[in-house]
């Protein structure tokens, strides 16, 4: 029989590479458990005991936290988070870990059912990383206040968005401490590569690292301040994903194209042209000149402006294009309700 394993929970913070400690643990959960090692997702979604239960879904760990009953939830992720550690045990693994970055400052339900857990005889060691505040908030802003419209309205600058967001650790952090004294806290803008730092931490040496969330082009993420700023609600990343996709501007889909300014010809480049080409004007300026025609001349070389308001024609652009896809993808489902109309489903949904 196996001993009940350790309890690793890397409680964020937000915005300190949990995305890819997450995506790095899943991709390598072979090896992990090679190692003695079980990660059991954001919401125990790689859990066996919590399969099927609406709050563990993977990429939805928010369903947990919008529960409409919270005391029931708490007490099934309680008992299936026990049963699972004990089934773990069982097949040798020492160490599991839980990542979720949202539990930091949403300790109110998760740090008593961690110490329920801890009373059953499981040790349970959190783990947090921290950054500094402007840095924080700079790559909070991109990813909640333009990628992830997580608010009603027009869409808020830095200024509006940061007033409205509390930003210090310190309160949480005393709190996770008083009940874990033996809380783990890193400074993030000390460590070169967080995932890594994480997974040397847990025993998970030279696994592989996958990135995630990394900081898109100004222009892509120009593309995507407009697209969620033509909409009042809520927009979630995925939905400017899923048309950028489509349209095939995302960067993995890009090819590197000169600027503009860098293709069109500069006057040196010109004056190279009036140089190769001074005997071929001569030449035909002598036939002009027996037909009775003016004389072509060089003169100065001229270049053409081609300094563009920028702000303007992505604005112009961008809303066409959005507008397109959209008509596009209406078009589509309107055809699949065609479809599915003369297949006899007859309730609009594509026979499964």
């Amino acid at each position: 029989m196996g001993s009940i394993p350790e309890l690793i929970v890397h409680i964020g913070a937000g915005k300190t590479g949990s995305t890819s400690i997450q995506f790095s643990m899943k991709k390598a959960m072979d090896v992990l458990q090679e190692r003695g090692i079980g990660y059991l997702g954001l919401m125990l979604e790689f859990a066996e005991s919590a399969k099927g239960r609406p709050w563990s879904v993977e990429g939805a760990p928010q369903k947990y936290f919008s529960s409409k009953e919270p005391e029931r939830t708490d007490t099934a992720v309680y008992n299936a988070l026990k049963n699972e550690l004990a089934r773990l045990g069982e097949r040798g693994i020492g160490r599991v870990i839980w990542s979720n970055e949202a539990f930091l400052t949403r300790s109110d339900r998760i740090i008593p059912l961690l110490k329920k857990i801890e009373e059953h005889g499981v040790k349970v060691q959190p783990i947090c990383y921290v950054r500094r505040h402007d840095e924080w908030a700079r790559s909070g802003y991109v990813q909640f206040g333009i990628k992830f419209k997580s608010y009603e309205g027009d869409l808020r600058n830095f200024a509006d968005w940061s007033a409205a967001h509390d930003m210090a650790y310190f309160e949480h952090l005393k709190r996770w401490q008083e009940h874990f004294p033996s809380l783990e806290v890193y400074n993030f803008d000390a460590i070169d590569n967080v995932t890594m730092h994480f997974l040397n931490r847990i025993g998970g040496e030279e696994i592989e690292v996958v990135r995630a969330n990394d900081q898109p082009s100004n222009a892509l993420l120009t593309s995507w301040a407009v697209f969620n700023g033509q909409r009042h609600h809520t927009v979630l990343p995925g939905v400017f994903q899923n048309v950028a996709g489509r349209l095939r501007v995302l960067a993995s889909q890009q090819r590197p194209v000169q600027p503009l300014n860098e293709l069109m010809p500069a006057k040196h480049q010109l004056e190279k042209i009036q140089d190769t080409y001074q005997d071929d004007l001569q030449k035909v300026n002598a036939l002009l000149a027996d037909l009775g025609q003016p004389p072509m001349a060089f003169g100065e070389a001229k270049t053409v402006d081609v300094v563009v308001d920028n702000w303007e024609m992505q604005r112009m652009m961008l809303t066409m294009i959005m507008s397109l896809q959209q008509q596009v993808m209406d078009l589509e489902t309107q055809l699949q309700n065609v479809k599915d109309s003369k297949s006899g489903t007859g309730d609009g949904q594509a026979e499964k």
